[in-house]
């Protein structure tokens, strides 16, 4: 994988799953004028394009490559004949959908009733939740596309964090420096996605 690759573009054919293994994927819904913003990722806890097993061909979302470490793919064709003859990986597959759309419904609330800091808090917590490791390798820019918002906002939010000395931002990183005290700042979502994705991560 690619940092950034699109893996699927908006009513794309899904042609492959993909099963991140270090990796994170981000869904994102995107504008006509180009503005986006991140309704869920997926980690090594989950896959991307399970939506074939519902029926659907198509991708609802832009599916881009957020941290590249690896994934696994299968054909779509393939694993749902795979599906077919099997009940309970079936049954898994579909309760990992069910989590995934518990996290995308509360990402939509998150995004339209929460500040940007407690959003920031959030995301920044769920991708250190699928990383090995308290560097994120992670720009403003970058971070500013998942939250739909002005660059220069997600600055101010970083210094305030920086300030506080929960992370601490360098050329291209974030370090997570007090977890317990990012997970003070951040809003209810991030406890409610929490218990939804500890058991699979």
């Amino acid at each position: 994988m690619r940092l950034h690759e699109v893996l699927y573009d908006f009513q794309s054919l899904i042609e492959y799953i993909y099963f991140p293994l270090q990796s994170i994927l981000s869904a994102l819904t995107v504008m006509r004028d180009g503005r986006s913003i991140e309704i869920a990722n997926i980690g090594r806890e989950g896959a991307a394009g399970l939506a074939v097993l519902t029926g659907a061909a198509r991708s609802p979302n832009r599916m881009i490559v957020q941290f590249a470490d690896g994934a696994l793919r299968i054909r779509a064709e393939v694993l749902r004949k795979i599906v077919d003859r099997d009940g309970p990986l079936r049954t898994s597959l579909l309760e990992h959908q069910a989590h995934y759309f518990v996290q995308v419904s509360q990402a939509v609330a998150c995004n339209g009733l929460h500040s940007i800091e407690k959003r920031c808090c959030r995301w920044l917590l769920m991708t250190h939740d699928r990383l090995d490791t308290d560097v994120l390798p992670l720009t403003h820019e970058f971070l500013a596309m998942m939250l739909g918002v002005r660059r220069a906002g997600i600055t101010e939010v970083l210094r305030t964090l920086q300030e506080k000395k929960l992370i601490k931002c360098s050329r291209g990183k974030i370090t997570i420096r007090d977890r317990s005290g990012l997970e003070k700042q951040a809003c209810e979502c991030y406890q409610i996605i929490k218990q939804e994705y500890y058991p699979l991560l």
